[in-house]
């Protein structure tokens, strides 16, 4: 509703003031909805001090218990990062393995490619003997036939 001076009025009004009975409803819808809010913000104060007092000597006892538990947590969680390292090494051992076998075609070659690259074997050396492979392959035979190299388990 508008007044006289232009302006509209929030409250709800009589036409010109704000009657005593409105200022009255709206208190008692405030506390209405206030009411039930304070009361579960000052329960949930009550409990949180509540345990605070509880649990505090509790955390004395049991801080080597749980110290205990937290270095068995970090441990596990080392021994995960170690086996992905150790699973890494082992397939760029399988992929090194292969190209030594000449398991050159498909997805060995996108597998072994992609690993060498990653292992950083070195692009000239990867590029040297990537092209060595494609000028002995347009010949019929392959590079890897030519090479003396000893099995490594014979290495002793």
């Amino acid at each position: 509703m508008e007044n006289p001076e232009g302006r509209r009025d929030i409250a709800i009004t009589d036409g010109e003031k704000t009657t005593g009975s409105s200022v009255m409803a709206a208190a008692i819808a405030a506390v209405v909805v206030v009411w039930p809010l304070f009361g579960m913000m000052s329960f949930s104060l009550v409990a949180t001090v509540t345990l605070l007092l509880i649990v505090s000597p509790m955390m004395l006892i049991f801080v080597p218990v749980l110290t205990v538990t937290m270095a068995i947590l970090v441990a596990a969680m080392v021994g995960v990062g170690v086996a992905a390292a150790m699973w890494l090494v082992g397939i760029a051992a399988l992929v090194c393995c292969g190209r030594d076998i000449g398991i050159r075609t498909g997805v060995a070659e996108r597998m072994v490619d992609s690993v060498v690259r990653k292992l950083g074997y070195g692009w000239s050396r990867y590029l040297q003997d990537k092209s060595e492979d494609v000028y002995s392959s347009s010949l019929g035979y392959s590079s890897s036939q030519f090479k003396t190299k000893k099995p490594l388990f014979l290495d002793v």
